[in-house]
């Protein structure tokens, strides 16, 4: 090759290469351009970034009225101000569900808007919410889903984008009355209740109080009075009742006809439950075997509301089945004494609890030196304090009969109390508690059979001889 074709050789490579390299640099800056619009469009997107812990207030304007909610330092929230005609307990769970969605809301895309027409996107007329943060506020219009419910449409203020969320945001985010109050039964832990009663058809089923001084937990004032309370089966039933939710909402309303709709216009049931600062009444309609819900009216708040028919089975309780099982129940560290008289034969049981001792029928039991007899004779207390009564019955005699076996105590200090079973038959007692029936039975076995006095006293006067 010559030199002159060596030039224009060399010529055309640099025209080439040069050719290619600007080619490059054009492909390279429309990527990095892309690039840059892609991010700028992502952060677009992106509608709020804030802690959700630091929102210590929501406002919410909707259809429904302006409702003013403030967070407090004991976790809760509370209605400050609204313009909706009644009052009610917010649902604290929603309403930390709204902060936390609102704290990293993302769009997916924006809509495209013809003849700025919000109408289709139900931003005509939008709901509104404003979180309250230490940085300021941040505010979201919330419209209507898309066809596909796919979406939901939001904007925000001063901005002209429509802003396409995915429809569980949204669901989050566009509230009414019924997801704003709270939807637990009662508003309040049971710890709070101080007393709560039930009434059916005007007659009370019953009513306790709990005490607060002395060993016995709740009291029952009626129907009936001296009856010993099991204090766990209460605990039980009011840990439950506080945990019972609201399975639909009908609405608030004083309208008598309304609450006909439901039953309530005259509800069955009246339950009331009383703490240290406030009253609750809730009011029920009647039900059946067959009902799947029961419908309830707050008296104080105007909800109306509905419950599951199995939630509602405390409804349907008697005072009974607050009782403790035992027909007298007597602490062995209470008694002095126990007499025991059964079918003409009477034993006697002396306890001092200070040295201590044990005596029955003059025996000094402790003075024997057996841990055996010892043990038959707290057995045998036993077996008359643990006797298990059998329902209740509501065929009462009008005056006591004769009683085939009599438990007297004298606890500690001198209060003297007694058990009495008077037959019914055969096979079953009448109990008598300090002079008094109220339908109590008990099993003839509790006396005679395996678990009865008459084999503990058998064995603790084996021991002895």
């Amino acid at each position: 090759m010559n030199r002159k074709s060596m030039i224009a050789t060399g010529a055309a490579l640099v025209l080439l290469l040069g050719g290619a390299g600007g080619a490059y640099y054009y492909v390279d800056h429309k990527k990095s351009a892309e690039e840059a619009a892609e991010k700028a469009e992502k952060e677009s997107l992106s509608l709020f970034s804030f802690d959700s812990n630091s929102v210590k207030g929501i406002d919410i304007t909707n259809d429904e009225g302006y409702f003013k909610m403030s967070f407090g330092d004991g976790g809760e929230w509370s209605l400050d101000e609204t313009d909706y005609p009644y009052d009610f307990d917010l649902n604290d769970y929603n309403l930390n569900v709204i902060a936390a969605s609102m704290s990293r809301l993302k769009a997916d895309h924006k809509a495209e808007v013809q003849n700025g027409d919000l109408s289709k996107y139900g931003l005509d007329s939008p709901m509104e919410i404003i979180c309250h943060t230490a940085d300021g506020d941040h505010t979201l219009l919330v419209g209507s889903s898309s066809v596909t419910n796919e979406f939901c449409y939001v904007m925000k203020p001063d901005d002209d984008t429509v802003y396409c969320i995915d429809s569980a945001e949204g669901e989050k985010l566009r509230v009414d009355v019924a997801s704003l109050r709270d939807p637990y039964m009662l508003s309040i832990n049971d710890s709070d209740i101080m007393q709560f009663s039930e009434v059916h058809n005007g007659e009370v089923r019953y009513d306790l109080s709990r005490v607060i001084d002395g060993n016995v937990l709740w009291t029952l004032n009626a129907p009936q009075t001296g009856v010993s309370i099991d204090a766990i089966t209460v605990n039980t039933v009011l840990t439950n009742l506080v945990r019972v939710e609201s399975k639909s909402f009908g609405g608030f309303t004083k309208d008598e006809s309304e609450l006909a709709k439901y039953g309530l216009d005259k509800p069955a049931y009246v339950f009331t439950v009383v703490t240290d600062e406030k009253t609750i009444k809730l009011e029920f309609a009647d039900f059946g075997p067959d009902s799947e819900e029961v419908w309830c009216y707050n008296a104080d708040s105007c909800e109306v509301f509905s419950i599951t028919s199995g939630e509602a089975a405390f409804l349907s309780g008697k005072w009974s089945d607050l009782t403790v099982k035992q027909a007298m129940s007597v602490p062995f560290m209470s008694a002095a004494s126990l007499e025991i008289n059964v079918d003409g034969e009477t034993h006697t049981l002396n306890i001092d609890h200070e040295k201590p001792s044990y005596v029955f029928d003059g025996t000094d039991v402790t003075a024997k030196g057996s841990e055996e007899a010892s043990a038959e004779f707290e057995y045998l207390y036993a077996s008359v304090s643990e006797i298990k009564h059998n329902g209740y019955r509501d065929d009462v005699p009008e005056k006591m009969g004769e009683a085939a076996c009599t438990f007297r105590y004298t606890l500690t200090d001198g209060t003297v109390r007694e058990l009495a079973l008077v037959p019914i038959d055969d096979n079953n007692y009448w109990a008598y508690t300090d002079g008094v029936c109220l339908g109590m039975t008990v099993e003839k076995s509790a006396v005679t059979g395996s678990s009865g006095c008459l084999n503990f006293i058998e064995r603790l006067t084996a021991a002895l001889a």
